[in-house]
């Protein structure tokens, strides 16, 4: 099986995460391969220091991004 290659064309590259204009693709932790969430499924976004949370709309938990500078 050849190895999953991110999408071509991020606006940011967070290091595990990159922003596109349409979604997001978070890096799997253990896994090869990372995950998608389209803009159109988020339900908010908190901002905390140098944390964001992301919360869909079909899940209870939130998935954190972590940003290495507060800017």
């Amino acid at each position: 099986m050849g190895r999953i290659t991110p999408a071509p064309g991020a606006l940011f590259g967070g290091g595990n995460f990159r922003l596109y204009g349409n979604h997001l693709e978070i890096n799997r932790r253990g896994f090869k391969g990372f995950d998608v969430i389209y803009y159109s499924d988020v339900a908010g976004v908190t901002l905390k220091g140098k944390n964001m949370f992301v919360k869909k709309a079909a899940m209870k938990n939130a998935v954190m991004l972590q940003f290495k500078k507060k800017d």
